[in-house]
């Protein structure tokens, strides 16, 4: 893998997982005005992304894998096969 192809797989792969914090975080608000309890757990898991987003660069590759992995299927898209 070149560069500019590492860039564009670490750049859709940071997507993928600020788009999931940004989903948790969206959902804790919306049952947060439904009553519901307990929000701060999806807040923290969305922060707990937002720092494996941030650091991607230095995550093992299969828990970086695992990770974008989890995200598309909490935002309900279909996983890569196993690498």
């Amino acid at each position: 893998m070149n560069q500019n192809e590492r860039t564009a797989s670490l750049r859709a792969d940071r997507s993928v997982i600020e788009r999931a914090a940004a989903r948790l975080r969206s959902e804790a608000i919306r049952s947060g005005y439904a009553g519901l309890q307990h929000q701060h757990i999806a807040f923290a898991l969305a922060l707990i992304l937002d720092e494996l987003a941030r650091h991607l660069t230095d995550l093992d590759r299969a828990v970086r894998w695992q990770t974008v992995q989890s995200c598309r299927l909490l935002l309900g898209e279909q996983p890569d096969a196993v690498e």
